[in-house]
Order: C-alpha cells, then structure tokens, then sequence
C-alpha cells in the first residue's frame, strides 16, 4: 500500500515523497515542494496509476517509467535506509552530500553518472571546498549506487566505485610535553581545567567531552560512556577513569546532573584554548586537539601497545592510530631498538 510521507529539510523546506512496493521492493516517488493539498492530489493520482499499471504516478506508460531513477531518488532511498540502520548526525552529512551532487550535476538520470561526470564535479566543487569534504561527497555517492545495485535499480554501480582525489599525507598532529601539560593546568579557571583534564585523560574529542553527561559517568565502575548522539560516525565507546579523573569527578564543584559542561559551546572552548595557548606561548599549531594527541603519544611512549591505544581513541581501524600518531614518537621507536645488543663486545 502506499504512503505519502511528508519531510522538513534543515533549511526549512517541506517536501512530499510517496513510498511504494514494487516487485517485492520498496521504492519512492519524489513530489518535492508543494503544499499538502497538491501533494495528497499528486498521491491520488499516483495510486490510480499504480493499480493500472502505470509506474511512477504520473500518467506515463510503464516504458517511460522504468526509465533510470535520478538522484533526487537516489537520495530519499539512502535517507530511508539510514533511518533504520545509521545515526541521525550521519543520515545529516550523506543527505547534505547527496545534495550537493544534485546542486552541481542536476538531477541526472543515475544511469548516467560517469567517471567524466565525477571528474566534473571535482573541478567545479574545488573552487569553493576542501579536498577532504569533495572525498566525502564521493564515497557517499559509491556506497549509495551500491544501494541502488541491491534494490535493481542498477544491473553495477557505475565502473564499481568513482576514484577520490588523491591527497598527500597530512601533518601529524602536534602534541605536548609533561611540562606543557603543567604549565597548561595552572590556571584558575577551574571548570576549564576540569575540561582539560577530561580531554587528557581520556583522549575524548573536543565535542565528546562537551557532550559528556552525568548519566555517562559511573564512578563506581570508574568509566565514561561516550554516546552514539557525540560519537565520531555515530560509535559509542567506554572509556576507563584514572584516578586523577576519578578524584576530579569525585570532587566536582555544583550539582551532578546534565552535562558536565553545559558552559560551553565549541566554539567558545577552541577559543578559550587558543587565548591560553598563546598566552603561554606554547607552539604554533597546538589546539584543543593536541590533548587528544597529547594521550595517544604518552600512553605510546610508556609502552603501551597500539592496538590498546586505537581502542581508547575510539579509531576505526589500528592503521588509522599507527598513520597519525607513531609518527610523533620517535624517542619511543629509538628506545626500542636501543634494547638490542648484537655483536657488542
């Protein structure tokens, strides 16, 4: 039976989509923007079409309508796919994509996008984004032609998966030194310093830490939950408390409830940062990231092996921790192969 769905889009926008099973498979009708009343006609008269034979709700003979879906289509089945299977905050970042596809290259016929097509898209998004972000657009679109391959809307995705642009390594992150973080810490600021010493002993991202709730925290069991809705890709993770952290949360100054810091936006904390890290003129480089860099290289440089390492930083893969943060801890690696001996006499 089909539906007709109503969306509202971050801007604002309201849009109408009719869902239908075709075939045993779940399909979409995309109305777009209209009021209620044309949407509930266009409906009607899909319906109509659908018990006569007529796919696609519009009065064409079965011919036109099993013609390529576009990517507007595109588009509301990976939204529906994400709904039941993936994070609100990702369902957000692949739409926004998407839309963006459809922005530069119109909305084509999916059968029609081509490796000339990407590479069109390339050169014209590079003028006003990041490489990085371009990288992101086109994964989103490979994983949903694959989408489109399972419902049979596409016999293959389009040469299996468009190519990314190639991006030289990027700087390691910059990291701090004992006497660094000491120096860092003396201030009279004290829910900022808590704010610290939580990045510093966890490895949290800037935005976990502010999304830390009291509900995430057990003393007891001396562990954070970092939840699905604050989690990098929508994981959630536990993370231990040592006991600096414990005593510092055992000691919390106000009542326990809500967020432990419901000061700050992220904004407001990267610039409190940056203002202290100038002030003690600390490294050019050095941000509220640091401290997260600033774990992972301590815990290396006391022996503790990588793949522990990856886990607490919440990496999706061991390769990932090893790419950005063995790099920064040469000491460590010299140490290690000093412990060899051969042929000494």
């Amino acid at each position: 039976m089909p539906s007709l769905r109503k969306r509202i889009l971050k801007s604002g926008t309201v849009v109408w989509d009719i869902r239908y099973s075709e075939g045993g498979k779940q399909r979409s009708f995309h109305i777009g923007e209209t009021d209620r009343r044309t949407a509930e006609k266009v409906f009607h008269k899909f319906c109509s079409n659908l018990a006569e034979g007529k796919l696609g709700g519009t009065g064409a003979v079965s011919t036109q309508a099993k013609s390529s879906p576009k990517l507007s289509e595109l588009a509301y089945q990976a939204r529906v796919f994400a709904e039941s299977n993936k994070s609100p905050k990702t369902l957000d970042r692949e739409q926004l994509a998407l839309q963006r596809i459809i922005q530069v290259l119109g909305d084509l016929p999916i059968s029609e996008i081509s490796p000339a097509k990407i590479e069109e898209y390339k050169a014209i998004r590079l003028k006003e984004a990041a490489p990085p972000t371009v990288n992101i657009e086109i994964r989103v679109l490979n994983t949903s032609l694959n989408q489109a391959v399972e419902l049979g809307w596409l016999k293959l995705a389009p040469d299996s998966r468009f190519k990314q642009i190639r991006i030289p390594d990027s700087e390691p992150p910059q990291w701090l030194d004992e006497l660094q973080i000491e120096r860092l810490l003396a201030t009279e600021d004290i829910v900022f310093r808590n704010f610290l010493l939580l990045l510093l002993n966890t490895g949290c991202r800037r935005n976990e830490g502010l999304g830390v709730c009291w509900e995430d925290v057990d003393l007891r069991r001396r562990q954070i939950i970092i939840r699905e809705k604050v989690g990098k890709m929508g994981k959630r993770r536990t993370i231990p408390i040592n006991e600096t952290l414990y005593h510092t949360l055992l000691n919390w100054p106000g009542i326990k409830e809500g967020r432990l810091f419901p000061q700050f936006t992220p904004n407001q904390i990267s610039m409190k940062f940056r203002r202290r890290a100038r002030q003690l003129e600390l490294p050019i480089g050095i941000s509220i990231h640091s401290l997260r860099a600033t774990f992972a290289c301590q815990l290396i440089a006391r022996g503790t092996d990588i793949y522990t390492v990856s886990r607490l930083l919440g990496h999706s893969s061991v390769k990932v921790t090893e790419k950005h943060y063995l790099a920064l801890t040469p000491d460590h690696l010299q140490d290690a192969v000093n412990r060899l001996e051969f042929g000494q006499a």
